[in-house]
């Protein structure tokens, strides 16, 4: 007769040994094919005496320390002193004497502070110290030290950074698998309070060429920088007030445009973001996502194509003269606001007019004139190219490919698929000719004159340098992952990373401190040289801020750590009196 199964939902440990080494594991139960398994897991070690050490795993778990069952001869003062890092009033300290560079990691952690970033992970991870130190460290190390993640341990034992112990590959694999949705989400819920319906949301993607060959949502397609690589694409609202990203989202790269939108509209209502304007590039606004979002009554600024049937006749009755454009002059555009006749389908099916849709036109001469000389040359090598297979009867082995190349030019092909003629389509290039020079942007339920869209759908180019900072300073130009939870955990961390990296850079932007710091990295590594040494018994000191490091204390609003900034002497070296500047500050 076998053995009853527990139902207590304890977690029982024993003793576990390979070679020389001791490890306190459990047994956990799961289904594969119908068949009840067992696999192992380790965590912690049983070093000499039965003492046992916590991992990674055990310390990521602080809220189920209650359900594990010790054996009764273990010694679990280990586990006592981790409990009472926890405690109010009962800080770690470690005995260990070394000397660390520490400025760097000081300045992005006050900043994650200040921006309310550590509060609210604190508040995902239930106040585990651990976890959210172990988090902050890997979002903050591919900008201190543009290295991946296989040298960290050994970076650690440079600079000191949040995390109190070095964290291996194996400990970073087991910290991006076990972040969950739930903490995605509840994170999402505390960066959303700081949005209002006053704030604008760019909502745009980026691919990034993957080396996961099983991951659910990579695909085989076009890829943009021309690898054997199979791609996704990443979504991100950023928060063009709040100059920070407020939620990401993953999605395979062939999902339509209305799935994309309906999936983020619905992320962004359960995440608590109230009806703020939402402001698109041109790659979004297909009639059917326009139908949605008017039918969800949400504000919206779009970039759409001059040559959308949409705004198409009110071209047409500029370019006649009936519909007149005034030149701004700062923008040096011509200009025209003018509502859009529109209909969509409600949720009841009915057509139902858009009462607050307008068409923001604007002309450029400039451009027209770049644009005409562009079609020029692509005229002229699809001409060269055509005539080129036509001298020398190439045979043509994909049709489809040559219209693609020549989209200007009909051709004929003979009975062996070579060009036998070809002829320049004269309605598709007067189709271009006639919205050259001409940008268009609809708005919807603001009052914002053409000038201000303009000037609003500008601020769009921030989130495109955030792309940029993406796969450039957080390096996350590839996604290493190869599973699905260690793929979701990276995202995360890389979040976390770049809405530090986005604060940063939005002050050094706003200041003009380019003539003092050429890059943000300047800024970060002015900081670098300020260490941090702990000795045994004895209290850390930091060492003194100097020069353009309280300069940066000051533009980001920071409190330079007491005794770390210059003294003012409070007696009079002469009269011995009390100087007047000690004594008022």
């Amino acid at each position: 007769m076998s053995r009853p199964r527990r139902n207590d939902g304890k977690i029982h440990l024993h003793e576990r040994r390979n070679g020389n080494r001791s490890y306190a594991s459990s047994n956990e139960a799961y289904d594969q094919d119908g068949v009840r398994r067992f696999r192992i897991v380790d965590w912690g070690a049983l070093e000499e005496g039965k003492i046992f050490v916590p991992n990674k795993r055990f310390i990521y778990e602080k809220d189920r320390w209650n359900d594990f069952i010790f054996p009764e001869d273990w010694d679990l003062s280990r586990l006592h002193e981790l409990k009472n890092k926890y405690k109010p009033g009962r800080p770690a300290y470690t005995t260990e004497d070394r000397s660390l560079l520490y400025g760097s990691v000081w300045f992005l952690m006050e900043v994650a502070t200040k921006i309310g970033l550590v509060g609210d992970l604190m508040a995902v991870f239930d106040g585990n110290i651990d976890v959210v130190n172990d988090i902050l460290t890997l979002a903050f190390f591919p900008v201190l030290s543009n290295k991946s993640y296989n040298h960290l341990a050994q970076w650690q034992r440079i600079e000191r950074m949040p995390s109190a112990q070095a964290l291996s590959s194996k400990d970073i694999t087991l910290l991006t698998q076990h972040i969950t949705e739930s903490e995605r989400m509840e994170l999402f819920r505390h960066r959303m309070k700081r949005i209002d319906k006053s704030h604008v949301l760019a909502v745009d993607s980026t691919t990034k060429s993957t080396y996961g060959s099983k991951l659910a949502d990579i695909r085989w397609g076009k890829n943009k920088e021309n690898l054997p690589l199979r791609q996704t694409n990443e979504v991100v609202v950023y928060s063009l007030n709040g100059h920070m990203p407020v939620l990401y989202q993953e999605l395979p790269g062939n999902i339509p445009d209305l799935r994309t939108v309906e999936l983020l509209y619905k992320l962004l209502e359960h995440a608590g973001c109230p009806k703020a304007t939402w402001l698109t590039d041109r790659g979004y606004p297909t009639q059917s996502v326009l139908d949605f979002l008017l039918s969800k009554d949400l504000p919206f600024i779009c970039c759409i194509k001059s040559s959308s049937s949409i705004v198409s006749s009110l071209i047409e009755l500029i370019r006649k003269g009936m519909l007149a454009m005034e030149i701004n002059v700062e923008t040096r555009n011509y200009e025209l606001q003018q509502e859009v006749p529109y209909y969509y389908e409600d949720r009841s099916g009915k057509g139902r007019k858009a009462a607050r849709l307008k068409a923001n036109i604007f002309f450029d001469s400039v451009r027209k004139s770049t644009e005409e000389r562009d079609l020029d040359v692509e005229l002229k090598q699809q001409r060269l190219l055509l005539e080129d297979l036509k001298q020398q009867q190439l045979v043509i082995s994909d049709e489809q490919d040559l219209k693609r190349d020549c989209p200007y030019y009909s051709m004929v092909l003979d009975k062996a698929g070579c060009v036998q003629s070809y002829a320049i389509n004269e309605k598709r290039v007067s189709a271009r000719k006639r919205v050259m020079g001409y940008i268009v942007m609809l708005s919807n339920k603001l009052e914002l004159e053409a000038s201000e869209v303009w000037e609003t759908y500008g601020l769009r180019d921030e989130q495109e340098k955030y792309f940029a900072d993406m796969k450039g300073a957080m390096l996350d130009d590839r996604n290493p992952a190869w599973s699905e939870k260690g793929k979701e955990g990276r995202l995360f961390i890389h979040f976390i990373g770049l809405s530090v990296y986005s604060h940063i850079k939005h002050i050094w932007k706003r200041l003009a401190l380019k003539d003092q710091f050429e890059t943000v990295e300047t800024v970060i590594d002015e900081m670098k040289s300020i260490r941090c040494i702990e000795h045994k018994g004895k209290a850390k000191i930091i060492t003194p801020f100097v020069g353009k490091q309280l300069k940066v204390c000051e533009y980001y609003g920071l409190t330079v750590p007491a005794g770390c900034s210059p003294k003012v002497k409070g007696i009079n070296s002469k009269t011995g009196r009390r100087n007047k500047k000690a004594t008022q500050d």
